[in-house]
């Protein structure tokens, strides 16, 4: 495969038992070759070279590897690809620590690691990366605090760290992330207040549901942005009264809040009678008979699958959706 100078791009999309193995080390040799796409083979066990020699002319600038049987630890040498803009190791077997090097990776933009067997802390380094756009690490066993320096990533649009066991509060840097669209928190062990949020000006989308997060919502939650906002604050330890400008957001499309502490207010008539609301569940608000009288009781059970929206546990054919198309604004993912 290393005499295969002139190859720009290589796709393999493989179904069946018998494809599998150590990718050759050649492969990422190659001097021409920009894309490689490994997709949706689960059958025998795939794994990366140990080592590679990885030249100052190395072009590669995706790697999609999504959805194998792809097991072992995530090589270091990966992140002296320096032309490298999209990384997708999603739905693997992946184990062990995301390397620290992972911050050389000085041209990635999408960089995927959902659903593996990865642990550890989250290294200090993901906050050098200067042009990231998409950061999605959910449904691991990723360990420990938010490094401070995430807040470092002023491009940043979408932050996926749902599904793991980290811990501690959100770190007061976030209110540097004043690009962040989609922030997903989801089952951890977070606690504290959510106010560092209100400096997000260009956030849609919060799913904070299964934490400790306690206090109150804060008052300019998500009035920066004209685009539909979707919340998930489900099962949290959050009190007070829901923001009063929550009662004029013709753009608030779902609030779900069950399982908290929310005092009574005007606001939540307000924002059940909101006829642009796709979902309200019943404990959000006393709203038991527009929201689920009848048929529609189902609805308080909903729990919002962001991922399966946005449409980046699909496989790698999700790239970069987010220019161009809304959430929830026919597209189908952003």
């Amino acid at each position: 495969m290393g005499n295969m100078t002139s190859l720009l791009s290589m796709a393999l999309i493989l179904n069946g038992p018998d494809f599998g193995g150590e990718l050759p080390s050649s492969l990422f040799q190659l001097k021409n070759l920009k894309y490689i796409t490994i997709q949706n083979n689960l059958g025998k066990n795939w794994s990366l070279p140990a080592n590679v020699q990885v030249g100052d002319d190395t072009r590669l600038e995706q790697i999609v590897l999504a959805r194998n049987n792809f097991a072992g630890s995530i090589p270091s040498w990966i992140a002296k690809l320096k032309q490298l803009q999209t990384l997708d190791l999603s739905m693997n077997n992946f184990q062990g620590a995301i390397p620290e090097a992972i911050g050389d990776l000085s041209s990635v933009k999408y960089l995927n690691l959902l659903g593996n067997n990865l642990t550890g802390a989250l290294p200090s380094s993901l906050g050098m990366l200067p042009v990231i756009e998409v950061l999605i690490l959910g449904n691991n066993a990723l360990q420990g605090e938010l490094p401070a320096s995430i807040g470092n990533l002023r491009t940043l649009q979408l932050l996926d760290v749902g599904s793991n066991e980290l811990i501690s509060t959100i770190p007061s840097s976030f209110s540097n992330l004043e690009s962040l669209k989609y922030l997903v928190l989801e089952s951890n062990r977070f606690n504290g207040t959510v106010d560092v949020l209100e400096s997000m000006k260009n956030l849609t989308v919060l799913l904070t549901r299964s934490n400790s997060f306690s206090g109150a919502l804060p008052d300019g939650l998500f009035s920066g942005t004209s685009d539909n906002v979707v919340v998930d604050i489900g099962d949290n330890k959050f009190t007070d009264e829901l923001p009063t400008s929550f009662a004029n957001m013709s753009n608030l499309v779902s609030l779900i809040g069950a399982k908290n502490s929310f005092a009574d207010n005007a606001t939540q008539s307000s924002v059940c009678d909101n006829s642009t609301l796709l979902v309200m569940d019943c404990d959000a608000c006393e709203c038991c008979e527009v929201c689920c009288d009848g048929e529609n009781d189902g609805v308080c059970d909903f729990k919002l699958d962001v991922r399966k929206v946005l449409g980046y546990d699909c496989g790698a054919w999700f790239q970069f959706c987010l220019q161009g198309a809304n959430y929830f604004a026919g597209a189908g993912v952003y």
